[in-house]
């Protein structure tokens, strides 16, 4: 694999870890057989690498955004490690358009996992003009989510809320 070879003739190379990453994941099945991995081990391959790449480039936002968007392909949801790779994304957003992008990733996963108070916390964030249309389709998803939680037993309500394509 070129990117392999790259990354061994450069290994301090960031982006190196980025492309192979990327190619793990949206080439899963390709992965699996060359690797002779699960498809659960594919994902820990690319996570793995998109943490290496972030070592290297622990300020680069948009490698930061790409790394924790990748969660949105894993089921079921690592809940926990997706917000941590937003909140990461968080810390490091460089102004108000990135932050507000971010808190509506983090409303969704925390919707996802029942935290309807948190998730509407960060949909509260959002104020800017072009995330309109996302967010109302989060609050949407929110009311209905909270509505159900409220008429439903807990035990068989879903928490996939991830009906909303990402916006990054």
């Amino acid at each position: 694999m070129d990117y392999a070879k790259a990354i061994e003739l450069n290994p301090a190379e960031p982006v190196y870890y980025q492309n192979l990453a990327t190619v793990v994941c949206l080439f899963r099945k390709d992965a699996r057989a060359f690797y002779d991995i699960s498809e659960e081990q594919v994902f820990d391959k690319a996570l793995a690498l998109y943490r290496k790449a972030m070592q290297l480039d622990p300020q680069n936002f948009l490698l930061a955004a790409v790394y924790a968007e990748s969660y949105y392909g894993i089921r079921p949801l690592r809940t926990n490690d997706a917000l941590g790779a937003w909140t990461n994304a968080l810390q490091i957003a460089h102004d108000d358009n990135e932050r507000e992008g971010v808190s509506l990733h983090l409303a969704r996963i925390k919707m996802a996992a029942g935290r309807f108070t948190e998730a509407r916390m960060h949909l509260n964030d959002v104020t800017n003009a072009a995330f309109a249309d996302v967010k109302r389709r989060l609050e949407h998803s929110l009311a209905e989510r909270e509505n159900s939680a409220t008429n439903t037993p807990a035990a068989t309500m879903s928490t996939n809320a991830l009906t909303v394509p990402p916006t990054h």
